[in-house]
């Protein structure tokens, strides 16, 4: 069907290692390798969801396959995007490419299938590249099958892992491979980027709207992607993508009720706070999300502060820590608006007290007023001893 819709997230993925966003470092040690023909065998690529662990890999079989450059001998780090190979991987049936979804395939008889075909010469290009995804899905035994291989694999084969929790693949694993985070994608490059596959679509958007969408994404490029198909479907066609409709869309709240809310707040106004927080949640903006707005919002006030080299910190990271005991209750509370509220009362009350900095010099006046009564006592009786006097 000639008019199949391909969502942004895949319309726009990336094809070479230049059009990766936010991974720099990782980029230029495959760059290297591949200019220099010193290719490591395993790779595991590590991450949050969406910020391009499979496309990164699917980058590298490109890199290895192509054979349009001129050498079909060596990788290049610049795929021509138009040899057989580089085709027959953007249409997903390169008969040398083969991705397993472990989340899927997580028995030891699924890797036994793997192991026996790294026997076989590659067909079309010049490596057999398998691409292993979400791979601490795989059980012990589907692990110990692997390993051998892994160790020691053919050498017109590579493994390319990519996982989400790290922490689950074994030890032995990690020792035989060549491993690599991917970071959230920072909020300025993600609202850039998103600002600019919207104007590749021909459509206007506010900057400040490029910025919510990157904010509520967490660094995640594709859930960026898909709000952005998620904002233009329900806004009207060809028109100006707003704050407002970005808002509206996906359920958030404007910076400016959050910083108002979070100064109502820091001023000790648990009335004015709460109410404004009602309004927000009334207009639409979930309450976990206004709850994380708020803790984005206060980290940022927190580093500002850092910044500015300010001593009154002591209240604001009091404040914080309350934020981050609320969590899970947010998270398992059956009215979840009714935790926030009780949340803002709790942190205005709190914030309405003396701050420590404050209380430890009043301490040290104190502790200076008794010294000198003391001293006052001494004169009186000269010879007198201090442990003497009750």
């Amino acid at each position: 069907m000639s008019d199949h819709y391909v969502v942004l997230s895949r319309k726009y993925r990336p094809k070479n290692l230049d059009d990766l966003i936010g991974q720099e470092v990782m980029t230029q040690f495959i760059r290297t390798c591949l200019e220099e023909n010193k290719v490591p065998h395993a790779f595991l690529f590590h991450g949050i969801r969406g910020i391009g662990k499979t496309t990164t890999a699917r980058i590298l079989a490109r890199c290895l396959g192509c054979v349009g450059n001129g050498d079909s001998l060596r990788p290049t780090s610049s795929p021509c995007g138009t040899c057989r190979s580089c085709i027959a991987i953007d249409n997903d049936n390169h008969m040398d490419v083969m991705e397993f979804d472990a989340a899927s395939r997580t028995g030891v008889d699924d890797i036994r299938e793997i192991v026996e075909s790294t026997q076989y010469v590659p067909v079309l290009g010049k490596s057999k590249i398998f691409i292993i995804d979400e791979v601490h899905m795989l059980s012990k035994s589907a692990f110990n099958a692997l390993l051998k291989t892994l160790e020691e694999p053919p050498p017109h084969v590579m493994f390319i892992f990519a996982t989400t929790e790290l922490s689950k693949v074994p030890e032995t694993v990690l020792s035989r491979c060549m491993t690599f985070q991917l970071n959230p994608i920072p909020t300025s490059k993600l609202a850039e980027h998103v600002l600019a596959i919207a104007k590749e679509e021909g459509l206007e958007m506010e900057a400040e709207a490029a910025e919510i969408v990157a904010t509520e994404s967490g660094g995640s490029v594709r859930d960026a992607l898909s709000m952005l198909d998620q904002i233009i479907m329900l806004s009207h066609k060809g028109g100006n993508i707003t704050s407002d409709t970005v808002i509206k869309t996906i359920g958030g709240a404007r910076q400016c009720d959050i910083d108002a809310i979070l100064d109502f707040v820091l001023a000790g106004s648990p009335s004015e706070a709460t109410q404004l927080a009602d309004c927000v949640i009334v207009s639409g903006c979930a309450p976990f999300t206004l709850f994380s707005n708020l803790q984005s919002t206060l980290y940022k006030r927190i580093t500002e502060h850092v910044k500015k080299k300010d001593k009154n910190l002591s209240n604001l990271l009091y404040l914080w820590q309350i934020l981050l005991k609320q969590t899970e209750n947010m998270k398992n509370a059956e009215r979840p608006e009714h935790v926030l509220i009780a949340a803002i009362v709790i942190l205005a009350h709190t914030a309405s007290f003396p701050k420590i900095e404050d209380l430890m010099i009043k301490d040290r006046t104190t502790e200076s007023g008794s010294d000198n009564l003391m001293q006052k006592i001494l004169a009186r009786f000269p010879g007198s001893d201090v442990s003497e006097i009750g």
